[in-house]
């Protein structure tokens, strides 16, 4: 018997990140017959933005293919698909209301429709986040619905007292009950949800290793990082209250010779001001995986700079694979996750211990260096996207077959 996954998920984006790369990998199972993967939803506001020429790069390029192409295909039998509500999800009942009420028929709409175009009869329900899914949750006709949580949404609200952060929590609670199966990214997520679903999982993050390393040699110089000296500092993702400002504001007093290069979307007025305000702060902007890969090989030490907050400790970040597959020195703060790779990575205690490690990688002999690249592919290696999938696959399947207690 062979299953399609209707998978109420993230944006098919430019970055490499969980949900893709799981998704990427499942498809090429062969009782996996297909998958609908419906992005977060995309707002009416955005469009005028569109039209008027003041759209972040991500944003452009997911209007542009809506426009022009719709529902599109990928990696063979994946089918994206992406909503759009009417307004901004701000934390006003009506507005949500209606937002709520739109993306929720339009989801329904597309997975009925495209079940009857490609005659699909068993299929799995799977759910990325706590974002207005619950109703979802509770009306798709599936054999399976699987959670896959891989951030804590109920620490990302900074109102947490809110219409819209108490609907997250709600959400959260309730498909985290009324999963058949759930899988979880940390340690703590594990923590936290397992009281509430026996039927828990932890499957972490995990990496396209070979597509860091390539084969070897040194990555194209992108255009913009030529102008910018060495010592190279590179963090890649997104760009937010998460990151330690105060941190940044250390490293450009006691070492200004020291490039910091930010490379990915800026969110909110108040950080980017803060960050163009730090003189070696560099801020190239959003880049796709394959582009970022240049500026981690053309830099000289990978950071993670997090304020270590409850959502930082929750997490099993990305990055710590990518930066690790990479053979670049990595430091970072106490995050959650970076535990699993002691002696790999090189963890601040505080930020004056940061900027210690980052000095010390940044003085490393060749000789260390070497030994250190090999430790760190041979880690990673056993973290791959594709042993990741294959758990979670037999995990679905054994569920499904009802051997799984």
């Amino acid at each position: 018997m062979s299953y399609t996954i209707a998978a109420i998920t993230n944006e098919w984006d430019i970055f490499m990140r969980r949900y893709r790369s799981l998704f990427t990998e499942l498809i090429k199972f062969e009782d996996i017959d297909h998958i609908f993967f419906i992005e977060s939803p995309l707002t009416l506001y955005s469009f005028i933005r569109f039209v008027m020429g003041r759209m972040n790069r991500r944003d452009k390029e997911r209007w542009q293919r809506v426009l022009k192409k719709g529902i599109i295909s990928r990696e063979g039998n994946i089918f994206i698909i992406t909503p759009v509500v009417p307004f901004p999800f701000l934390s006003i009942r009506p507005l949500l209301k209606l937002n709520r009420f739109c993306l929720n028929r339009f989801q329904l709409y597309v997975i009925g429709y495209l079940k009857r175009k490609l005659k699909v009869k068993d299929m799995i329900l799977w759910i990325n986040h706590p974002y207005f899914s619950a109703e979802i949750a509770g009306s798709v006709k599936s054999d399976l619905f699987c959670y896959d949580l891989c951030d804590d949404y109920n620490t990302k609200e900074k109102d947490d007292s809110g219409v819209f952060a108490k609907e997250v929590r709600n959400n959260d609670l309730y498909l985290t009950e009324h999963a058949d199966i759930m899988f979880v990214s940390s340690k703590k997520l594990f923590e936290d949800r397992y009281p509430f679903n026996p039927n828990i999982y932890r499957v972490p993050n995990g990496v396209h290793a070979d597509l860091l390393r390539g084969n070897g040699e040194p990555a194209d110089e992108p255009r913009d990082l030529k102008q910018i000296s060495r010592p190279r500092l590179v963090y890649i993702g997104n760009i937010s209250t998460t990151i330690d400002l105060e941190l940044l504001r250390l490293i450009d007093r006691i070492h200004p010779e020291w490039s910091v290069i930010m490379v990915g979307p800026v969110h909110g007025t108040e950080v980017k001001r803060a960050l163009r305000a730090i003189d070696c702060v560099h801020l190239p902007g959003v880049r796709s995986f394959e582009e970022s890969i240049a500026y981690l090989k053309c830099s000289d030490v990978a950071i993670i700079p997090y304020v270590v907050s409850p959502w930082a400790i929750s997490a099993d970040s990305l990055k710590i694979y990518n930066f690790i597959a990479s053979g670049k020195p990595v430091v970072s703060t106490g995050i959650g996750g970076v535990e699993n790779f002691q002696g790999i990575i090189s963890i601040g205690r505080d930020r004056e211990d940061f900027v210690q490690k980052v000095s010390l990688a940044l003085s490393e002999k060749k000789d260390d260096r070497q030994k250190r690249e090999t430790a760190q592919y041979s880690i990673i290696k056993k973290h791959t996207w594709q042993e990741r999938a294959e758990r979670i696959h037999s995990l679905m399947f054994e569920r499904l077959r009802g051997s799984v207690k």
